[in-house]
């Protein structure tokens, strides 16, 4: 299944946002509870892996449009803005 370019911009936005979002919740956790803590690295781990699944999804977005500018690249890089205000 090939996502539409406007789908694309949707999951890139929801990724954006999603980071940020877990970006501070690891920061949070890293001063409120210590970055010894198990939760921390849980946490720190669960935005790496959302970070590969970020940059995995813009990696299939050019393959699926080769012909993409590389400022496409703001799909999945850009200002974080929460999603649903937006709509």
């Amino acid at each position: 299944m090939k996502p539409t370019l406007e789908e694309y911009d949707e999951l890139g936005a929801e990724l954006c946002f999603l980071c940020s979002r877990l970006s501070r919740l690891v920061c949070l956790i890293g001063q409120q509870v210590g970055v010894s803590k198990d939760s921390y690295k849980h946490a720190r781990e669960a935005a790496r892996s959302l970070d590969k699944c970020k940059s995995v999804t813009e990696d299939l977005m050019f393959y699926h449009y080769p012909g993409l500018p590389r400022e496409a690249i703001t799909i999945f890089y850009r200002h974080p803005k929460n999603p649903q205000e937006q709509e």
